[in-house]
């Protein structure tokens, strides 16, 4: 009685959703081909399958899960993949770096202001990555902001 209460009340629902494959993801990001493990992709397809919600995103469910795991993959590269492989392209490319705040052409030198990734209050470590930007940023534009997990 009580357990059917809790279940009941609970805010995590089962919930359906459209078939997401490891395949789906590469056919729009292919830059993660063979560059990380196909355990690995299939963890990060399950767990974002899993986190976010079909019926909150809509028609824009497999973006927004996309770039969760494109997200997800980045990290995992970073701290996985030495310089000069492969997959050091695709983590240059992907990371977050702040916003340029000086530069100078004689010296070459300019700085960057990564104080906007820092903040934990807000989406924190999805402003580590511009896949987690850009996730974020879709997040919101739905209206979802804060609620990308069920």
């Amino acid at each position: 009685m009580i357990n059917s209460l809790i279940a009941q009340a609970s805010n995590i629902k089962k919930e359906e959703h459209p078939e997401y494959t490891k395949d789906t993801f590469l056919v729009l990001y292919p830059q993660f081909s063979g560059v990380i493990p196909d355990a690995a992709l299939e963890m990060f397809v399950d767990l974002g399958v899993s986190c976010i919600n079909a019926q909150r995103f809509g028609k824009m469910w497999k973006n927004a899960v996309s770039l969760f795991i494109a997200h997800f993959c980045t990290l995992y590269l970073q701290s996985m993949q030495p310089e000069g492989t492969a997959a050091a392209s695709v983590i240059a490319a992907a990371s977050s770096a702040g916003m340029v705040t000086s530069e100078s052409a004689d010296g070459v030198s300019y700085s960057r202001d990564g104080s906007a990734l820092n903040d934990l209050a807000g989406w924190a470590a999805f402003k580590m990555t511009t896949f987690g930007v850009q996730f974020a940023t879709l997040a919101k534009l739905v209206g979802r902001g804060g609620m990308y997990i069920w």
